[in-house]
């Protein structure tokens, strides 16, 4: 089993410049983000957010990357029942540099307000209430999609629900192929248990929630199910390294584009 509670990394980062291209809408009772869809789009990818919710702009850009460069359609939807943990808050337990730290009247605002928010975030998303938030977000999917391919990918706090969707608790036949990207919270082995579509998972070395051997245990627990896996190792990225990571580093580049890759690559094999 990984880390009970969120780590530093799970709340803070870099806020990546650029101008989401998609439309905010309504689906099956929940806002979504859509990312500008392709002429002919091979199929649908749910991305599934980390704490900062579905308006992070970096989630929306990447979304849009997914698109544009993978020829699928994306979809944010917010699975949130309230409003997600504000992203201007992103710094305050763990700024980049002198240039991003805030005061340390507001740091120690932002973490006395931040704190009691986590704690009640985690109860009302708790798996009891998410999965099956989550599963009848993509069996409506697929039923309004029938012949289309779907595909889940999650980070962090939805990295975990990324690989769940994987598993018998969702209808059979409703997903293709998942993806994950340094998952926080995961139970193992009960997370995984009974998983029937492809599984890729992506994580650093410096990651606190998910460590390299329960990387390669997960290895492990899907071989013995049958399952086919994919894992890979980034080396010296911390958790939220794909989503969060300062874009402007040359080593922080390519490894988001990396893990950008490992997503795209997974699940044009699994169409």
């Amino acid at each position: 089993m990984t880390a009970l509670l969120p780590c530093k990394e799970c709340i803070s980062g870099t806020i990546h410049k650029g101008q989401p291209l998609g439309t905010d809408t309504e689906m099956f009772g929940h806002s979504v983000y859509v990312s500008p869809v392709p002429e002919r789009p091979k199929g649908t990818i749910v991305y599934i957010t980390d704490i900062f919710g579905w308006t992070l702009p970096n989630a929306r850009l990447l979304a849009d990357a997914y698109a544009k460069e993978g020829g699928f359609k994306v979809i944010i939807p917010d699975f949130f029942p309230f409003l997600p943990i504000s992203y201007s808050s992103i710094d305050a337990f763990a700024p980049l540099n002198d240039k991003t730290a805030p005061s340390f009247v507001t740091g120690l605002w932002q973490k006395m307000t931040t704190m009691p928010w986590i704690i009640w975030f985690l109860y009302r998303t708790r798996p009891s209430v998410s999965t099956k938030l989550i599963a009848k977000f993509l069996e409506e999917l697929k039923n309004s999609e029938p012949d289309t391919p779907i595909f889940t990918v999650g980070f962090c706090w939805g990295g975990r629900f990324s690989l769940i969707t994987a598993t018998d608790n969702v209808k059979k036949g409703t997903v293709n192929a998942v993806a994950s990207l340094h998952p926080s919270l995961l139970s193992v082995p009960s997370d995984i248990q009974n998983t029937i579509v492809p599984v890729s998972v992506g994580a650093g070395t410096k990651d606190n929630l998910i460590s390299v051997p329960v990387m390669k245990n997960l290895e492990e627990l899907y071989s013995k199910q049958g399952v086919e896996c994919e894992i890979k190792i980034y080396q010296d990225r911390m958790h939220g390294f794909a989503v969060r990571d300062d874009i402007e580093k040359e080593d922080a580049a390519q490894a988001m584009e990396g893990a950008k890759k490992q997503v795209l690559d997974w699940f044009t094999k699994h169409l």
